[in-house]
């Protein structure tokens, strides 16, 4: 029974090998990518999303623990839309350079699917605490 439990508990536990992979297999479904498209696109995708992950990291550090004082508080601010200014030069960068790999209606497609992807993932969270 203890180890029905612990498998249970692990099933539940976030796997990002597996969402990278029904991510990957939504983008090319919805967008209706070639095998020769998903690989010319894919490794600069997965490139952002770590250069991204990399700076969310920081964001969540400073929203970890409230500053005590006024002026930490605003320099956590600052600081925190300074780098989400930098996630978003670094999507805009990635943007210029997957229209080098994809057409711009294959790159639409993407972008929508990648929304759609996380809003159906983050309703099946929500739904399945509720």
């Amino acid at each position: 029974m203890a180890f029905g439990a612990i498998s249970a508990n692990a099933q539940k536990r976030f796997d990002p090998v597996k969402f990278k992979a029904d991510l990957h297999n939504y983008i090319i479904t919805q967008a209706k990518l070639s095998d020769e498209e998903a690989a010319r696109f894919f490794p600069l995708y997965d490139e952002m999303k770590d250069k991204q992950r990399g700076l969310q990291k920081q964001i969540r550090s400073f929203m970890k623990n409230k500053p005590t004082t006024e002026a930490a508080c605003r320099s956590a601010i600052v600081s925190k839309d300074d780098i989400e200014i930098q996630m978003k030069k670094i999507e805009k960068s990635y943007h210029s350079r997957f229209l080098n790999v994809i057409s711009a209606q294959k790159l639409y497609d993407i972008l929508k699917a990648e929304a759609d992807f996380h809003k159906n993932t983050f309703r099946k969270v929500v739904k399945k605490y509720q």
